[in-house]
Protein backbone atom coordinates (compact mmCIF):
# COMPACT_ATOMS: atom_id res chain seq x y z
CA UNK A 1 0.00 0.00 0.00
CA UNK A 2 1.53 3.39 -0.62
CA UNK A 3 2.24 6.01 1.83
CA UNK A 4 0.41 8.84 1.98
CA UNK A 5 3.05 11.25 0.86
CA UNK A 6 3.49 9.04 -2.22
CA UNK A 7 0.38 9.26 -3.04
CA UNK A 8 0.21 12.87 -2.74
CA UNK A 9 2.99 13.26 -4.68
CA UNK A 10 1.53 11.00 -7.57
CA UNK A 11 -1.62 13.09 -7.13
CA UNK A 12 -0.34 16.18 -7.63
CA UNK A 13 1.79 14.97 -10.85
CA UNK A 14 -1.25 13.78 -12.40
CA UNK A 15 -2.85 16.92 -11.75
CA UNK A 16 -0.03 19.12 -13.60
CA UNK A 17 -0.20 16.67 -16.73
CA UNK A 18 -3.76 17.29 -16.87
CA UNK A 19 -3.64 20.46 -16.57
CA UNK A 20 -0.93 20.82 -18.72
CA UNK A 21 -2.54 18.63 -21.46
CA UNK A 22 -5.88 20.72 -20.94
CA UNK A 23 -3.76 24.10 -21.92
CA UNK A 24 -1.95 22.10 -25.04
CA UNK A 25 -5.61 21.40 -26.37
CA UNK A 26 -6.96 24.51 -25.83
CA UNK A 27 -4.20 26.68 -27.32
CA UNK A 28 -4.51 23.87 -30.19
CA UNK A 29 -8.31 24.91 -30.40
CA UNK A 30 -8.02 28.51 -30.27
CA UNK A 31 -5.55 28.34 -32.67
CA UNK A 32 -7.14 26.38 -35.14
CA UNK A 33 -10.14 28.27 -34.64
CA UNK A 34 -8.15 31.41 -35.72
CA UNK A 35 -6.57 29.93 -38.37
CA UNK A 36 -9.54 28.87 -40.22
CA UNK A 37 -11.48 32.22 -39.51
CA UNK A 38 -8.36 34.02 -41.52
CA UNK A 39 -8.62 31.40 -44.44
CA UNK A 40 -4.71 29.98 -43.24
CA UNK A 41 -3.30 27.51 -44.95
CA UNK A 42 0.08 25.18 -43.52
CA UNK A 43 3.23 26.17 -45.35
CA UNK A 44 5.12 23.79 -46.64
CA UNK A 45 7.66 22.12 -44.33
CA UNK A 46 11.55 21.34 -44.66
CA UNK A 47 11.84 17.57 -44.73
CA UNK A 48 14.16 15.86 -41.53
CA UNK A 49 15.00 12.43 -41.11
CA UNK A 50 15.02 14.02 -37.03
CA UNK A 51 11.60 14.92 -37.02
CA UNK A 52 11.11 15.75 -33.34
CA UNK A 53 14.11 18.20 -32.92
CA UNK A 54 15.45 18.37 -36.42
CA UNK A 55 18.97 17.52 -35.43
CA UNK A 56 19.48 17.39 -38.98
CA UNK A 57 18.91 20.81 -39.79
CA UNK A 58 21.49 21.48 -36.76
CA UNK A 59 24.28 19.79 -37.90
CA UNK A 60 23.87 21.38 -41.63
CA UNK A 61 23.35 24.85 -40.37
CA UNK A 62 26.68 23.98 -38.18
CA UNK A 63 28.57 22.92 -41.31
CA UNK A 64 27.28 25.65 -43.54
CA UNK A 65 28.62 28.31 -40.64
CA UNK A 66 31.69 26.59 -40.47
CA UNK A 67 32.49 26.60 -44.12
CA UNK A 68 30.85 29.97 -44.62
CA UNK A 69 28.48 29.27 -46.51
CA UNK A 70 24.86 29.52 -44.45
CA UNK A 71 23.45 32.45 -46.46
CA UNK A 72 23.90 30.02 -49.55
CA UNK A 73 22.52 27.02 -47.98
CA UNK A 74 19.35 29.29 -47.16
CA UNK A 75 18.76 30.50 -50.56
CA UNK A 76 19.31 26.89 -52.09
CA UNK A 77 16.46 25.66 -49.46
CA UNK A 78 13.89 28.46 -50.28
CA UNK A 79 14.55 27.88 -54.23
CA UNK A 80 13.91 23.69 -53.33
CA UNK A 81 11.27 24.23 -50.91
CA UNK A 82 9.67 27.36 -51.56
CA UNK A 83 9.31 31.17 -50.25
CA UNK A 84 8.09 30.30 -46.78
CA UNK A 85 8.61 27.12 -45.24
CA UNK A 86 8.56 25.86 -41.30
CA UNK A 87 11.17 23.39 -40.37
CA UNK A 88 11.81 21.96 -36.76
CA UNK A 89 15.10 23.20 -34.76
CA UNK A 90 15.49 21.91 -31.45
CA UNK A 91 11.87 21.07 -30.36
CA UNK A 92 10.80 24.43 -32.38
CA UNK A 93 8.94 25.07 -35.49
CA UNK A 94 10.23 28.01 -37.25
CA UNK A 95 8.88 29.92 -39.61
CA UNK A 96 11.50 31.17 -42.76
CA UNK A 97 10.74 33.51 -45.49
CA UNK A 98 12.28 35.47 -48.02
CA UNK A 99 8.51 37.28 -49.50
CA UNK A 100 8.50 40.60 -48.63
CA UNK A 101 4.89 40.87 -47.91
CA UNK A 102 5.43 38.80 -45.17
CA UNK A 103 8.75 40.88 -44.12
CA UNK A 104 6.09 44.11 -44.53
CA UNK A 105 3.92 42.59 -42.49
CA UNK A 106 6.66 42.31 -39.19
CA UNK A 107 8.07 44.51 -39.65
CA UNK A 108 5.66 47.61 -40.68
CA UNK A 109 2.02 46.39 -40.71
CA UNK A 110 1.22 44.00 -38.26
CA UNK A 111 4.16 45.34 -36.39
CA UNK A 112 2.53 45.25 -32.95
CA UNK A 113 1.93 41.48 -32.99
CA UNK A 114 6.01 40.56 -32.91
CA UNK A 115 8.41 41.20 -30.57
CA UNK A 116 12.61 40.84 -30.66
CA UNK A 117 11.47 38.23 -27.85
CA UNK A 118 13.21 37.55 -24.39
CA UNK A 119 15.73 35.02 -26.40
CA UNK A 120 18.00 38.70 -27.76
CA UNK A 121 17.65 39.66 -24.32
CA UNK A 122 19.13 37.13 -22.58
CA UNK A 123 21.77 36.01 -25.24
CA UNK A 124 22.80 39.78 -25.34
CA UNK A 125 22.55 41.22 -22.15
CA UNK A 126 25.76 40.73 -20.59
CA UNK A 127 27.49 42.89 -23.09
CA UNK A 128 24.46 45.56 -24.18
CA UNK A 129 22.42 45.40 -21.02
CA UNK A 130 19.35 46.89 -22.13
CA UNK A 131 18.95 49.10 -25.12
CA UNK A 132 17.88 49.77 -28.36
CA UNK A 133 18.98 46.84 -30.07
CA UNK A 134 17.44 44.31 -27.28
CA UNK A 135 14.51 46.32 -26.14
CA UNK A 136 10.54 45.91 -26.86
CA UNK A 137 7.49 47.90 -26.24
CA UNK A 138 7.56 50.83 -24.26
CA UNK A 139 11.65 50.92 -23.06
CA UNK A 140 12.22 50.09 -27.11
CA UNK A 141 10.08 53.38 -27.43
CA UNK A 142 11.96 55.17 -25.07
CA UNK A 143 15.43 53.88 -26.09
CA UNK A 144 14.43 55.62 -29.59
CA UNK A 145 13.47 58.80 -28.77
CA UNK A 146 16.80 58.99 -26.98
CA UNK A 147 19.02 58.11 -29.71
CA UNK A 148 17.24 59.06 -32.74
CA UNK A 149 17.39 62.95 -32.29
CA UNK A 150 21.13 62.55 -32.51
CA UNK A 151 20.97 61.33 -36.04
CA UNK A 152 19.32 64.50 -37.65
CA UNK A 153 21.05 66.15 -40.50
CA UNK A 154 22.93 68.66 -38.52
CA UNK A 155 24.98 66.18 -37.20
CA UNK A 156 25.41 63.74 -39.81
CA UNK A 157 26.52 66.76 -42.30
CA UNK A 158 29.25 67.63 -40.37
CA UNK A 159 32.04 65.73 -42.08
CA UNK A 160 35.39 67.54 -40.14
CA UNK A 161 35.87 64.50 -38.38
CA UNK A 162 34.95 62.13 -40.68
CA UNK A 163 38.33 63.91 -42.99
CA UNK A 164 40.74 63.41 -40.62
CA UNK A 165 39.65 60.00 -39.65
CA UNK A 166 39.59 58.85 -43.71
CA UNK A 167 42.69 60.60 -44.60
CA UNK A 168 44.39 58.76 -41.53
CA UNK A 169 43.60 55.71 -43.05
CA UNK A 170 44.54 56.80 -46.99
CA UNK A 171 47.88 57.61 -45.32
CA UNK A 172 48.62 54.42 -43.78
CA UNK A 173 47.07 52.19 -47.13
CA UNK A 174 50.42 51.23 -49.13
CA UNK A 175 50.29 53.03 -52.70
CA UNK A 176 52.91 51.49 -54.42
CA UNK A 177 51.03 48.20 -55.01
CA UNK A 178 52.18 46.19 -51.53
CA UNK A 179 49.05 43.97 -50.92
CA UNK A 180 46.86 44.71 -47.97
CA UNK A 181 43.77 43.82 -46.57
CA UNK A 182 41.70 46.93 -46.68
CA UNK A 183 39.01 45.73 -44.75
CA UNK A 184 40.98 45.31 -41.49
CA UNK A 185 41.30 49.55 -41.92
CA UNK A 186 37.75 50.06 -42.80
CA UNK A 187 37.34 48.58 -38.93
CA UNK A 188 39.27 50.06 -37.15
CA UNK A 189 38.47 52.85 -39.14
CA UNK A 190 35.08 53.27 -37.76
CA UNK A 191 36.06 52.15 -34.78
CA UNK A 192 37.94 55.72 -34.14
CA UNK A 193 34.83 57.49 -36.23
CA UNK A 194 32.29 55.72 -34.12
CA UNK A 195 34.13 56.30 -30.52
CA UNK A 196 34.54 59.90 -31.67
CA UNK A 197 31.47 60.70 -32.45
CA UNK A 198 29.65 59.04 -29.33
CA UNK A 199 31.84 59.79 -26.74
CA UNK A 200 34.28 62.88 -28.34
CA UNK A 201 37.35 61.13 -28.08
CA UNK A 202 38.57 58.17 -30.39
CA UNK A 203 40.45 55.44 -29.77
CA UNK A 204 42.86 56.11 -32.65
CA UNK A 205 43.11 52.08 -33.22
CA UNK A 206 44.28 52.65 -37.13
CA UNK A 207 47.99 54.83 -35.48
CA UNK A 208 50.42 52.67 -35.68
CA UNK A 209 51.42 53.44 -32.36
CA UNK A 210 47.81 52.98 -31.05
CA UNK A 211 47.76 52.27 -27.36
CA UNK A 212 47.35 49.13 -25.32
CA UNK A 213 44.07 50.28 -24.33
CA UNK A 214 42.99 50.28 -27.62
CA UNK A 215 43.81 47.46 -28.88
CA UNK A 216 42.70 45.79 -26.42
CA UNK A 217 39.45 47.27 -26.59
CA UNK A 218 39.17 46.31 -30.04
CA UNK A 219 39.89 42.94 -29.52
CA UNK A 220 37.38 42.66 -26.31
CA UNK A 221 34.76 44.37 -28.55
CA UNK A 222 35.07 41.56 -31.60
CA UNK A 223 35.22 38.67 -29.51
CA UNK A 224 31.72 39.55 -27.85
CA UNK A 225 30.03 40.71 -30.36
CA UNK A 226 31.42 37.00 -31.47
CA UNK A 227 30.36 35.09 -28.74
CA UNK A 228 27.19 36.78 -28.70
CA UNK A 229 26.63 35.80 -32.61
CA UNK A 230 27.08 31.94 -31.07
CA UNK A 231 24.78 31.69 -28.22
CA UNK A 232 21.72 33.46 -30.43
CA UNK A 233 22.60 30.16 -32.96
CA UNK A 234 22.26 28.46 -29.96
CA UNK A 235 18.67 29.56 -29.78
CA UNK A 236 16.95 29.15 -26.28
CA UNK A 237 20.14 26.73 -25.45
CA UNK A 238 21.97 29.77 -25.94
CA UNK A 239 23.13 29.78 -21.98
CA UNK A 240 25.40 26.25 -23.10
CA UNK A 241 27.55 29.13 -24.66
CA UNK A 242 29.80 30.84 -21.92
CA UNK A 243 33.49 31.17 -21.10
CA UNK A 244 35.29 33.21 -18.84
CA UNK A 245 37.09 34.91 -21.71
CA UNK A 246 33.85 36.17 -22.70
CA UNK A 247 32.86 37.62 -19.37
CA UNK A 248 36.25 39.59 -19.27
CA UNK A 249 35.53 40.73 -22.77
CA UNK A 250 32.37 42.27 -21.91
CA UNK A 251 33.69 43.86 -18.39
CA UNK A 252 36.73 45.34 -19.75
CA UNK A 253 34.40 47.68 -22.37
CA UNK A 254 32.24 48.33 -19.44
CA UNK A 255 35.43 49.17 -17.61
CA UNK A 256 36.60 51.33 -20.13
CA UNK A 257 33.00 53.36 -20.87
CA UNK A 258 32.21 53.79 -17.31
CA UNK A 259 34.66 56.59 -16.54
CA UNK A 260 33.70 58.34 -20.11
CA UNK A 261 30.02 57.88 -19.16
CA UNK A 262 30.39 59.25 -15.88
CA UNK A 263 32.81 62.30 -17.51
CA UNK A 264 30.02 62.92 -19.58
CA UNK A 265 27.31 63.41 -16.77
CA UNK A 266 30.07 65.46 -14.78
CA UNK A 267 30.13 68.33 -18.02
CA UNK A 268 26.21 67.91 -18.16
CA UNK A 269 25.50 69.17 -14.98
CA UNK A 270 28.30 71.24 -14.89
CA UNK A 271 27.49 73.12 -18.45
CA UNK A 272 23.72 73.14 -16.37
CA UNK A 273 24.97 74.96 -13.24
CA UNK A 274 27.32 77.21 -16.22
CA UNK A 275 24.75 78.17 -18.26
CA UNK A 276 22.17 78.95 -15.34
CA UNK A 277 24.66 81.54 -13.46
CA UNK A 278 25.22 83.10 -16.89
CA UNK A 279 21.69 83.67 -16.84
CA UNK A 280 21.00 85.25 -13.67
CA UNK A 281 24.33 87.62 -14.60
CA UNK A 282 22.23 88.24 -17.92
CA UNK A 283 19.46 89.23 -15.55
CA UNK A 284 21.44 91.23 -13.55
CA UNK A 285 22.71 93.71 -16.11
CA UNK A 286 19.42 94.10 -17.19
CA UNK A 287 18.43 95.68 -13.76
CA UNK A 288 17.85 93.10 -11.73
CA UNK A 289 19.17 94.07 -8.14
CA UNK A 290 22.42 92.56 -6.76
CA UNK A 291 21.46 91.03 -3.78
CA UNK A 292 18.74 89.15 -5.26
CA UNK A 293 20.39 87.91 -8.35
CA UNK A 294 23.25 86.84 -6.42
CA UNK A 295 21.47 84.56 -3.76
CA UNK A 296 19.26 83.24 -7.04
CA UNK A 297 22.48 82.10 -8.71
CA UNK A 298 23.41 80.64 -5.09
CA UNK A 299 20.47 78.77 -5.03
CA UNK A 300 20.66 77.44 -8.22
CA UNK A 301 24.50 75.88 -7.66
CA UNK A 302 27.94 76.71 -5.97
CA UNK A 303 29.73 79.88 -7.86
CA UNK A 304 32.16 78.85 -10.11
CA UNK A 305 34.70 80.30 -8.51
CA UNK A 306 34.05 78.06 -5.17
CA UNK A 307 33.80 75.01 -6.95
CA UNK A 308 36.83 72.67 -5.95
CA UNK A 309 39.83 73.33 -8.28
CA UNK A 310 37.52 74.94 -10.76
CA UNK A 311 36.48 71.38 -11.88
CA UNK A 312 33.39 73.03 -12.89
CA UNK A 313 34.37 75.71 -14.73
CA UNK A 314 36.94 73.27 -16.20
CA UNK A 315 34.16 70.86 -17.30
CA UNK A 316 31.71 73.42 -18.58
CA UNK A 317 34.24 75.58 -21.07
CA UNK A 318 36.30 72.79 -22.45
CA UNK A 319 34.54 73.23 -25.16
CA UNK A 320 33.73 76.85 -25.53
CA UNK A 321 36.18 77.68 -28.83
CA UNK A 322 34.41 75.24 -30.72
CA UNK A 323 31.40 73.36 -29.52
CA UNK A 324 31.88 69.78 -31.36
CA UNK A 325 29.05 67.61 -31.06
CA UNK A 326 29.30 64.69 -28.79
CA UNK A 327 26.41 62.07 -29.21
CA UNK A 328 27.06 60.98 -25.31
CA UNK A 329 27.22 64.34 -24.01
CA UNK A 330 23.90 65.21 -25.77
CA UNK A 331 22.18 61.85 -24.29
CA UNK A 332 22.93 63.23 -20.66
CA UNK A 333 21.05 65.66 -21.58
CA UNK A 334 18.25 63.61 -21.30
CA UNK A 335 19.56 61.32 -18.50
CA UNK A 336 21.43 61.15 -15.68
CA UNK A 337 21.27 57.59 -15.21
CA UNK A 338 25.31 56.37 -16.00
CA UNK A 339 24.20 52.75 -16.50
CA UNK A 340 21.16 53.75 -19.19
CA UNK A 341 23.65 55.81 -21.13
CA UNK A 342 25.99 53.01 -21.23
CA UNK A 343 23.87 50.55 -22.10
CA UNK A 344 22.47 52.82 -25.39
CA UNK A 345 26.16 53.97 -26.25
CA UNK A 346 27.48 50.48 -26.81
CA UNK A 347 24.22 49.50 -28.50
CA UNK A 348 25.01 52.60 -30.70
CA UNK A 349 28.10 51.61 -31.31
CA UNK A 350 27.99 48.22 -32.50
CA UNK A 351 25.79 50.05 -35.73
CA UNK A 352 28.12 52.90 -35.88
CA UNK A 353 30.82 50.42 -36.79
CA UNK A 354 29.86 47.01 -37.95
CA UNK A 355 27.54 48.00 -40.33
CA UNK A 356 29.90 50.56 -42.22
CA UNK A 357 32.90 48.79 -42.01
CA UNK A 358 31.20 45.90 -43.93
CA UNK A 359 29.47 48.15 -46.36
CA UNK A 360 32.79 49.38 -47.36
CA UNK A 361 34.50 46.18 -47.29
CA UNK A 362 31.74 44.01 -49.70
CA UNK A 363 31.75 47.50 -52.24
CA UNK A 364 35.70 47.14 -52.22
CA UNK A 365 35.65 43.19 -53.01
CA UNK A 366 33.82 44.34 -55.89
CA UNK A 367 35.40 47.09 -56.56
CA UNK A 368 38.71 45.56 -57.07
CA UNK A 369 37.81 43.70 -59.52
CA UNK A 370 35.30 45.45 -61.63
CA UNK A 371 37.85 48.46 -63.08
CA UNK A 372 34.90 49.50 -64.94
CA UNK A 373 32.66 50.72 -62.21
CA UNK A 374 35.78 52.49 -60.39
CA UNK A 375 36.85 54.13 -63.48
CA UNK A 376 32.75 55.80 -63.55
CA UNK A 377 33.05 56.89 -60.25
CA UNK A 378 36.03 58.35 -60.76
CA UNK A 379 34.33 59.98 -63.57
CA UNK A 380 31.73 61.22 -61.38
CA UNK A 381 33.69 63.13 -58.94
CA UNK A 382 35.84 64.85 -61.21
CA UNK A 383 34.03 68.34 -60.50
CA UNK A 384 35.69 68.52 -56.87
CA UNK A 385 39.19 68.56 -58.58
CA UNK A 386 39.96 66.69 -55.45
CA UNK A 387 38.75 68.76 -52.95
CA UNK A 388 36.72 67.12 -49.97
CA UNK A 389 33.05 66.74 -50.62
CA UNK A 390 30.63 67.90 -48.76
CA UNK A 391 27.23 66.80 -47.57
CA UNK A 392 25.26 68.09 -50.38
CA UNK A 393 27.55 67.07 -52.81
CA UNK A 394 27.43 63.43 -51.57
CA UNK A 395 23.57 63.60 -51.59
CA UNK A 396 23.64 64.52 -55.49
CA UNK A 397 26.31 61.59 -56.54
CA UNK A 398 23.89 58.81 -58.66
CA UNK A 399 26.12 56.85 -59.50
CA UNK A 400 27.77 56.15 -55.92
CA UNK A 401 24.43 55.72 -54.06
CA UNK A 402 24.06 53.49 -57.62
CA UNK A 403 27.01 51.05 -56.31
CA UNK A 404 26.44 51.26 -52.46
CA UNK A 405 22.66 50.15 -53.25
CA UNK A 406 23.92 47.14 -55.20
CA UNK A 407 26.21 46.41 -52.95
CA UNK A 408 23.50 46.45 -49.91
CA UNK A 409 21.15 44.33 -52.49
CA UNK A 410 23.79 41.27 -52.85
CA UNK A 411 25.77 41.41 -49.59
CA UNK A 412 23.19 43.31 -46.66
CA UNK A 413 25.35 43.68 -43.85
CA UNK A 414 22.29 42.33 -41.20
CA UNK A 415 21.37 39.16 -43.79
CA UNK A 416 18.96 37.88 -41.11
CA UNK A 417 16.65 38.78 -39.19
CA UNK A 418 13.56 37.61 -36.91
CA UNK A 419 10.82 38.33 -34.48
CA UNK A 420 8.46 36.51 -32.03
CA UNK A 421 4.69 36.88 -32.01
CA UNK A 422 3.62 38.05 -28.63
CA UNK A 423 0.00 36.51 -30.03
CA UNK A 424 -1.69 34.30 -32.23
CA UNK A 425 -1.36 36.15 -35.37
CA UNK A 426 -0.85 35.56 -39.32
CA UNK A 427 1.84 35.95 -42.23
CA UNK A 428 0.08 36.80 -45.91
CA UNK A 429 1.53 34.72 -47.73
CA UNK A 430 2.97 31.19 -47.61
CA UNK A 431 0.27 28.94 -46.84
CA UNK A 432 -1.10 26.36 -49.29
CA UNK A 433 -0.04 24.72 -52.20
CA UNK A 434 0.80 27.59 -54.36
CA UNK A 435 1.84 29.67 -51.28
CA UNK A 436 -0.61 32.14 -51.88
CA UNK A 437 -2.62 31.89 -48.87
CA UNK A 438 -1.65 33.48 -45.26
CA UNK A 439 0.25 31.33 -42.63
CA UNK A 440 -0.83 30.89 -38.64
CA UNK A 441 1.64 32.30 -36.58
CA UNK A 442 1.24 30.70 -33.41
CA UNK A 443 2.21 32.84 -30.14
CA UNK A 444 5.87 32.59 -29.29
CA UNK A 445 6.20 31.08 -32.91
CA UNK A 446 9.67 32.50 -34.63
CA UNK A 447 9.36 33.99 -37.87
CA UNK A 448 12.69 33.99 -39.38
CA UNK A 449 13.30 36.38 -43.11
CA UNK A 450 16.47 36.02 -45.18
CA UNK A 451 17.43 39.71 -46.89
CA UNK A 452 20.43 37.42 -49.06
CA UNK A 453 17.58 35.10 -49.96
CA UNK A 454 15.45 37.96 -50.97
CA UNK A 455 17.65 40.78 -52.24
CA UNK A 456 18.58 38.02 -54.99
CA UNK A 457 15.19 36.52 -56.54
CA UNK A 458 15.02 36.87 -60.15
CA UNK A 459 11.06 37.14 -59.87
CA UNK A 460 11.83 40.39 -57.41
CA UNK A 461 15.17 41.61 -59.53
CA UNK A 462 14.77 39.98 -63.03
CA UNK A 463 16.97 37.21 -64.70
CA UNK A 464 20.05 38.76 -63.65
CA UNK A 465 19.73 39.31 -60.01
CA UNK A 466 22.99 37.32 -59.09
CA UNK A 467 24.92 40.23 -61.16
CA UNK A 468 26.49 43.02 -59.67
CA UNK A 469 24.70 45.87 -61.96
CA UNK A 470 24.51 49.41 -60.20
CA UNK A 471 22.77 50.42 -63.80
CA UNK A 472 19.42 48.35 -62.48
CA UNK A 473 18.96 51.21 -59.64
CA UNK A 474 17.94 54.03 -62.38
CA UNK A 475 14.38 54.93 -62.08
CA UNK A 476 13.83 52.04 -59.63
CA UNK A 477 11.96 52.46 -56.64
CA UNK A 478 11.84 49.29 -53.80
CA UNK A 479 10.09 48.91 -51.30
CA UNK A 480 9.73 46.13 -48.87
CA UNK A 481 11.47 43.81 -51.37
CA UNK A 482 14.89 45.65 -50.34
CA UNK A 483 15.59 46.14 -46.47
CA UNK A 484 19.20 46.93 -46.18
CA UNK A 485 19.06 48.66 -42.98
CA UNK A 486 15.16 47.02 -41.62
CA UNK A 487 12.40 48.83 -42.58
CA UNK A 488 8.92 50.00 -40.30
CA UNK A 489 9.01 51.81 -37.23
CA UNK A 490 12.23 49.91 -36.29
CA UNK A 491 14.03 50.96 -39.31
CA UNK A 492 17.95 52.04 -38.41
CA UNK A 493 18.03 55.33 -37.24
CA UNK A 494 21.83 55.27 -38.07
CA UNK A 495 21.30 54.78 -41.84
CA UNK A 496 22.35 57.93 -42.75
CA UNK A 497 25.06 58.56 -40.58
CA UNK A 498 26.51 54.71 -42.06
CA UNK A 499 25.83 55.87 -45.80
CA UNK A 500 27.32 59.23 -45.71
CA UNK A 501 30.55 57.74 -43.98
CA UNK A 502 30.57 55.20 -46.60
CA UNK A 503 29.87 57.48 -49.58
CA UNK A 504 32.85 60.20 -48.13
CA UNK A 505 35.27 57.44 -48.06
CA UNK A 506 34.99 55.73 -51.10
CA UNK A 507 35.14 59.57 -52.78
CA UNK A 508 37.99 59.82 -50.56
CA UNK A 509 39.77 56.77 -52.29
CA UNK A 510 39.18 57.57 -55.83
CA UNK A 511 40.42 60.62 -55.32
CA UNK A 512 43.84 59.21 -54.29
CA UNK A 513 44.43 56.09 -56.01
CA UNK A 514 44.08 55.86 -59.54
CA UNK A 515 43.41 52.12 -59.03
CA UNK A 516 42.85 49.61 -56.04
CA UNK A 517 42.87 46.47 -57.70
CA UNK A 518 42.53 42.82 -56.45
CA UNK A 519 45.85 40.88 -55.43
CA UNK A 520 46.97 38.80 -58.31
CA UNK A 521 45.65 35.40 -57.91
CA UNK A 522 42.24 35.88 -55.96
CA UNK A 523 40.48 36.95 -58.53
CA UNK A 524 38.35 34.21 -58.99
CA UNK A 525 37.72 33.85 -54.79
CA UNK A 526 33.92 34.51 -54.44
CA UNK A 527 32.58 36.64 -51.80
CA UNK A 528 32.31 34.22 -48.74
CA UNK A 529 30.44 35.14 -45.79
CA UNK A 530 31.73 35.98 -42.03
CA UNK A 531 28.66 35.86 -40.11
CA UNK A 532 28.32 37.30 -36.39
CA UNK A 533 25.91 40.22 -35.65
CA UNK A 534 26.58 41.55 -39.28
CA UNK A 535 28.59 40.21 -42.02
CA UNK A 536 31.86 40.61 -43.38
CA UNK A 537 34.33 38.53 -45.71
CA UNK A 538 36.32 35.90 -45.09
CA UNK A 539 39.68 35.77 -45.35
CA UNK A 540 39.59 39.76 -46.09
CA UNK A 541 39.99 42.36 -48.79
CA UNK A 542 43.25 41.98 -49.97
CA UNK A 543 43.75 44.57 -52.53
CA UNK A 544 47.02 46.64 -54.23
CA UNK A 545 46.56 50.29 -53.98
CA UNK A 546 48.20 52.63 -56.51
CA UNK A 547 48.92 56.40 -55.92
Amino acid sequence: MLAPVHLTTICLCAALLLYYSYLQITTLIVSRRFARLHGCKPAKADRHWDPILGLDFVISTILAVRGKYQLEDLQDRFNRIGHTFTSDVLGDKLIFTDEPKNAQAVLATQFPDFDIGELRRQATVKLLGHGIFNADGAYWEHSRALIRPNFVRKQVGDLRFMEHHVMTMISYLPSDGTPVNIQDFFFRMTMDTATEFLFGKSINSLRPDATAESKQFSWAFDYALGCIAQKMRFGKFHWLYHGRRYTEACKYIHDHVRPIIRHAVEYRQAKRYFDKDALMMKNYKKGARAANAEKTALSYSPSLEESKDGKLNEIANENDQEERYVFLYELAKQTASEQELRDQVINTLIAGRDTTASLMSSTLFVLSRRPDIWAKLRAEFAFLSGNPPTFEQIKELKYLRFVLNETLRLFPVVPIEAKFANKDTLLPRGGGVDGQNPVFVQKGQMVVWILYSMHRRTDLWGSDAAEFKPERWEGLLPGFNFLPFNGGPRICPGQQFALTEASYTIVRLCQQFSKIEVVPGQENRPWRESLNLTVSVTGGVNVRCWK
